[in-house]
């Protein structure tokens, strides 16, 4: 498809200008990576390089370095793991060719849970070997980062896992973690030199809610003229917001105010039976609007979908609008922590875990090279080795077979099979029901009752943020179209690879669009959301991001031809887990739906990030820790 092929619209839009972009290699389509390949020489005569200007026209561009070809969930990852969505294990299992290999623990999954067991697991047994799993490409799970190459620059951007904090004032396994690996302890950021005026966040989720009173954001509200920005609305208590009095009135109860519905006492319990929109309207008897307005923070921050169908629960533990009046003085305040981010988002500390389990994975040592440097992949499944980590690999079947367990998976188009004497599952749910063949019923019924909700993360790479400037944002939020939010970050300075920091001068710009449709039941939102994520091919998400931008910022002087300098979608249809009513303190005895999973059963342990009730990287490493425990107490 060249210039010929794209409607005039599309060309106004920069689809096809200045970058060679639809063109075909073979069968195979260019797209946005021309354009930053040629911008630096380095990067653009690599093999590497040349391999990401071919692009799948439903991954589309991947951007540059290791991570180019693991962009989210991409076609591949998701063809294998559908093999078990539908069905299609028992003929992978009759062609399955033995390694001849038997492990001490081998771990389904290798993001922060998979690798935490993998820790844990060698931290309490000596001399015992250990294989991870992992589907991807790449590893790391959500924790991967996308990089481009504009104008000579270095630029990275968070696929999922993003946001951190140093250990401070409490001892969690992360923190243990932390510190073993040598992580740094204290980071510096680019705006502590210049901030051209404005408040930049350090992270991604600061401004969409908890940080937003300390940063700068904008809200876009339609009008009669197309739209118009309100900078920090909260500062005259929403004045200049086109919402009515009784909404404004109730936005700043719900924000600002410490109304309890309940006693201490028993709240969690009282909580979980209710979703958050019923404590919200129902209990607190707010405007319904206020629900609204939480309902994208809530599915992007943590939980998939909005509040009709989330349990009221879940909102108490992230500190969510209506739930501060529970909160004393000894409670760890969101609001009051400083969330930082590494430039890929917290790429950065699964790779320091990865270099501490194999410690030829990455060369040299400190944080420039750790999180900057490339990727040994020939050194992650070295034969003899204490821990390998096999990429590109789908667990299907994982069965205990005389006094081991059994493990098959998919690698490269063929069934293969090797032998544990335990084993750790840190994938997700969804995946754990369907790949342990004996999984007690108790546990298969309770991790029937998960959901999860998708969400796409774009990070989109410019070649200048002066617009951002001129509007005096670093973020914005907006009410119709395209997601919901869009940010820049202040750069963490990572030695002479800290990114450039200077409206004039290129940026990474990441937004987040969650997938949810009120008023329907958790089993039907979740089918529609996977379903609306994953239908469009690239070039409709890139028009509409396009398209979407103009329309936001084209005022300000952004023109999304000449701006825009690439686009890569992280498309993830499982993100989070979607704790409906009763997930905490439902079940058996009042235990939640989780308890059953963390004891595990026979030489099978279960640790993921869900089991910690959110997902996120600290709950990860927790639970996936436990199962690595387990199984070194099973061979103790």
């Amino acid at each position: 498809m060249g210039q010929g092929d794209l409607s005039s619209r599309d060309r106004r839009l920069g689809i096809g200008e200045p970058i060679t972009r639809r063109d075909f290699i073979g069968s195979t389509l260019v797209g946005a990576g021309a354009t930053l390949l040629s911008g630096c020489a380095p990067l653009a005569t690599t093999p590497q390089a040349v391999q990401t200007a071919r692009l799948h026209p439903w991954d589309g561009y991947g951007g540059v370095g290791d991570y180019a070809t693991s962009n989210g969930n991409t076609q591949a990852v998701m063809d294998a793991a559908h093999v078990l969505r539908d069905g299609g294990q028992a003929g992978a299992l009759t062609a399955a060719s033995p390694t001849g290999e038997t492990f001490d623990l081998v771990v389904v999954g290798g993001g922060f849970a998979g690798l935490a067991a993998a820790f844990q697991f060698h931290a309490g047994i000596d001399g015992k070997t250990c294989l991870v799993l992992d589907n991807h490409p790449v590893f790391g799970g959500e924790a991967k980062e996308n990089e481009f190459s504009v104008g000579g620059y270095r630029l990275f951007g968070p696929q999922g896992s993003n946001g951190f904090m140093p250990p401070v004032g409490r001892t969690t396994l992360s923190d243990d973690v932390w510190r073993a690996v040598g992580m740094p302890m204290e980071y510096e950021f680019a705006d502590a030199d210049e901030t051209f005026g404005l408040r930049l966040a350090h992270d991604s989720y600061d401004a969409m809610f908890w940080g937003e009173p300390h940063l700068d954001v904008g809200h876009f509200f339609r009008d009669g003229n197309g739209g118009r920005w309100v900078k920090n609305i909260w500062e005259d208590g929403l004045a200049r917001t086109p919402w009515s009095d009784p909404l404004r009135r109730d936005m700043l109860r719900a924000f600002n105010g410490k109304e309890t519905a309940h006693a201490m006492e028993g709240l969690g319990p009282w909580l979980d039976a209710m979703s958050y929109r019923d404590y919200l309207v129902r209990e607190l008897k707010l405007h319904a609007g206020v629900a609204d307005h939480i309902d994208p923070v809530l599915a992007i921050a943590n939980y998939g979908f909005g509040c009709d169908v989330i349990s009221a629960y879940a909102a108490y533990l992230l500190q969510l609008p209506g739930m501060k009046g529970y909160f004393t003085a000894d409670t760890y305040d969101f609001s009051q922590i400083k969330i930082m981010s590494f430039p890929g988002g917290n790429t950065t500390y699964a790779r320091y875990i990865v270099k501490y389990l194999i410690p030829d994975s990455i060369p040299g040592e400190g944080l420039v090279n750790i999180a900057h440097g490339r990727i040994d992949f020939d050194a992650l499944d070295r034969s003899g080795a204490p821990t390998r980590l096999r990429l590109g690999a789908t667990a299907i079947d994982v069965r205990h077979e005389g006094d081991g367990v059994r493990v098959t998976y998919l690698r490269n188009g063929r069934a293969e099979q090797v032998r544990a004497r335990t084993v750790a599952i840190a994938a997700s749910g969804q995946m754990a029901r369907r790949i342990v063949a004996d999984m007690p019923e108790p546990v298969r019924a309770n991790y029937a009752q998960f959901h999860h909700g998708a969400v796409l993360v774009v990070n989109v790479a410019l070649n200048n943020w002066r617009f951002l400037h001129r509007l005096g944002i670093g973020a914005g939020r907006w009410y119709d179209g395209f997601g919901f939010v869009g940010s820049i970050r202040a750069p963490m300075k990572v030695g002479g690879l800290t990114a450039p920091y200077h409206p004039d001068l290129p940026m990474v710009m990441t937004f987040y669009v969650p997938f949810y449709t009120p008023g329907l039941d958790i089993d039907a939102q979740a089918r529609i959301a996977r379903a609306q994520l994953l239908a469009k091919p690239y070039l409709d998400y890139e028009r509409a991001i396009r398209t979407h931008m103009n329309e936001l910022f084209g005022a300000a002087g952004f023109d999304a031809r000449r701006d825009i300098a690439g686009i890569i979608l992280n498309r993830w249809g499982h993100a989070y887990i979607a704790p409906q009513p009763g997930f905490y303190f439902g079940g058996e005895n009042g235990e939640g739906l989780t308890a059953p999973m963390k004891k595990g059963h026979g030489r099978i342990f279960y640790g993921h990030s869900e089991l910690g009730w959110r997902m996120n990287y600290r709950n990860a490493i927790t639970e996936g820790g436990r199962a690595g425990e387990q199984a070194a107490k099973a061979l103790g």
